[in-house]
């Protein structure tokens, strides 16, 4: 990870998305893998995965809105809808997988 030392903050937005995205994947990972030792018993960690997962991809489509990547603005703002779309797909399904476990 780059840190600007060249300004007075070094902690500049692209720097607390990209530590925010490496927390929140690796939150993913080790909830995915903690689920899968035991199905039954953690069973209910499951709609945790998804909503982090959602929580991830907003974290990746919030600087393509804002204007950190891509060439031209309708290609990076359609990047950004497409991955704010799949966040919302993620969402209904952590949702539908704890209303399917709690019922």
């Amino acid at each position: 990870m780059y840190v600007n030392r060249t300004k007075k903050n070094p902690y500049t937005k692209q720097t607390v998305f990209d530590v925010l995205s490496a927390v929140v994947g690796l939150a993913v990972i080790a909830v995915g893998i903690v689920s899968f030792i035991n199905l039954e018993k953690n069973a209910w960690l499951f709609p945790v995965v998804f909503l982090l997962a959602a929580i991830f991809q907003c974290l990746l489509g919030i600087p393509r809105m804002m204007g950190g990547y891509g060439r031209t603005s309708k290609r990076r703002k359609a990047t950004g809808v497409g991955l704010f779309v799949l966040a919302g797909i993620l969402l209904m399904l952590g949702v539908v997988s704890a209303l399917c476990l709690w019922r």
